[in-house]
Parts: C-alpha cells; sequence; structure tokens
C-alpha cells in the first residue's frame, strides 16, 4: 500500500476509503446519467483536464486514478482486470454515484469498460471508445513471434510472459512538456510527470506479473468470446468510438470498426490531425461523441 507523501502534489478530487485502502476520484457537474473514465495504461486522472469542465456544464463526470497510480493506493493485484472492475464498482458505490453511468476508455482503458459492462450490463448506458485497445492487440510472444493473450492457453503463458518481458525495452519517463501533454497546463503537466515517474518505478511494462497477465487473459478471452457472439452482441447500446487518424494502419481501423459493431448504434468517429491521445489532441471530438451518447441515453428515458 502506497500512502501520499508530504513532498506529492496534492490530489484534486476526494480519497475515497475502500476499506483500509483509498482511491483518488475527481467527480465535477450534476446530472445523469454520470459519465466515468477509464484512463488507459500509463495514464492518469489529470490527463482528462481539457475535457471534463466542458462535459461537466452538461453532466456529472467522474475521472479517477486506478489502485497504485497518482495518488490511488496499491492493490492485491494492481491492473488486474478483475480488480480493476470491482475497485470501480465499490469505488462508484462508495462515493454515492448511482447508475446509469456512460463509461469512457482510452486506449487500454477501453479493455476496462468493456470489461465492467460486461460484469455489471444494468448499470451502462453508453460506451465512448477513445482510440480504443482490441482485444486482439494485446499480445505476448511465443518464439519470437508475437500472438494475441487472448488466444494463449494458460499452459503456455508463463512462458509467453517471460518472453515478452525479456523483449521489452527499458521505460524512459521523457519530458513533461513532450508533445501531446504540452497541450496541459504547465502545473498538470508537472503533476502529469509525476505520476508517470511513479508509475515506472511501480509497475513498469503491463502486465508486469504472471497475476495481472493471467487475469487479463481470461477476460479478454471472455470479451472476444462475446465479440464473436453474433452481429451486435451488445444489442442498442449507444457507442462512439473516436479513431487517431496519424499513423492508423489497415489494420488498427478494422478492429475500431470491430469495435463499433459491438451495437446497433454504434458510430465509428475519424480525430483528424490526432495521434493516439485524442482526448489531448482534439479534445473537442471527445467531448461531442461524449454528449452525443448523453443525449442518445436521456432521450430514451
Amino acid at each position: 500500500m502506497s500512502r501520499l507523501r508530504a513532498a506529492d502534489p496534492p490530489p484534486p478530487g476526494q480519497m475515497v476509503d475502500l476499506g483500509g485502502r483509498r482511491l483518488h476520484l475527481n467527480c465535477t457537474g450534476s446530472g445523469a446519467p454520470s459519465v466515468i473514465v477509464e484512463n488507459g495504461g500509463g495514464g492518469f486522472s489529470v490527463e482528462w483536464a481539457l475535457v471534463q469542465p466542458l462535459v461537466a456544464r452538461r453532466t456529472r463526470i467522474c475521472t479517477y486514478d486506478r489502485a497504485g497510480y497518482a495518488w490511488s493506493d496499491r492493490g492485491p493485484v494492481d491492473d488486474g482486470i478483475e480488480q480493476i472492475v470491482d475497485d470501480l464498482n465499490l469505488l462508484l458505490r462508495t462515493a454515492h454515484i448511482s447508475p446509469s453511468y456512460v463509461l469512457v476508455g482510452q486506449s487500454l482503458g477501453s479493455l476496462y469498460i468493456r470489461a465492467y459492462q460486461r460484469r455489471f450490463p444494468e448499470q451502462v448506458a453508453g460506451l465512448v471508445f477513445v482510440d480504443g485497445t482490441p482485444d486482439e492487440d494485446v499480445r505476448m510472444i511465443v518464439n519470437g513471434k508475437q500472438v494475441p493473450l487472448s488466444l494463449l492457453s494458460r499452459e503456455r503463458l508463463p512462458a509467453a510472459h517471460r518472453e515478452y518481458l525479456s523483449a521489452v525495452p527499458p521505460l524512459n519517463p521523457g519530458r513533461a512538456d513532450a508533445p501531446p501533454f504540452n497541450m496541459l497546463p504547465v502545473g498538470l503537466q508537472q503533476i502529469r510527470q509525476w505520476a508517470f515517474e511513479k508509475a515506472i518505478r511501480d509497475f513498469g511494462w503491463l502486465p508486469n506479473t504472471l497475476a495481472v497477465a493471467e487475469s487479463w487473459r481470461e477476460e479478454l478471452t471472455a470479451l472476444r468470446r462475446q465479440r464473436l457472439t453474433g452481429p451486435y452482441p451488445l444489442g442498442a447500446l449507444p457507442i462512439r468510438v473516436l479513431e487517431r487518424d496519424i499513423d492508423s494502419t489497415g489494420a488498427w481501423h478494422a478492429q475500431q470498426v470491430q469495435l463499433a459493431a459491438l451495437s446497433s448504434r454504434g458510430n465509428l468517429i475519424r480525430a483528424e490531425h490526432s495521434g493516439h491521445m485524442i482526448h489531448l489532441q482534439r479534445p473537442d471530438l471527445v467531448i461531442d461523441a461524449i454528449t452525443e451518447v448523453i443525449q442518445n441515453v436521456r432521450a430514451t428515458k
């Protein structure tokens, strides 16, 4: 467990006690449905500073930091998907943030919001994927070749995970003002840099342990199975899929199309002039996508 130190920057939100450990939650605005944001891998709540204030004019929006990240205390299996889903559910209940929710996931966070929706479908009124990671894009290494984690057996995972960790390069925190983080106010650039350096020390590349890798393998297998069950496995759930323009590939585009096809009301939006961090490079498109889903949800009440 990690506790805040005097030298740490103060959290912008509240520290919510989950029974002996605390997570950082920052909610602004009011109204329903509540928008709940899942950060990408190595992402933090402060990165949503260009999106959160404008969404808060329309409804309540909550950003938070997963266990072990930024101000949040560590948990038993940090970054295990089961723990992430359990933590978020308990966090929202403890903070009295009632369903229904519009879940927003950036990059790896898109897998986490799909996992949450799979576990608690009655709570989720809509999904927004911000250059979301597809379930087959998380890969391990087997005999030098990348293999989707969702296609690995439990027996093959330990060796594949060891090979993966031996192949990834050291993480470099870079400069606080490196693009696209220079889009943030200077004070938030420094806070994000503090949080990222802390994450590198504590976690490194994900999945960083075999227990986390097994959690991911189980959930990604379930999400792949769900996706392949037939047309529109999530029915008519409102979904918006934002896809980067810069450095996109044909394979990535095809996978973003698959995310939109999870629902009969899924729309794919190309984020012109943006790379992977669309919430920093084209926050206007993220705000518009969230607003559209909110309007769809309210129209069906």
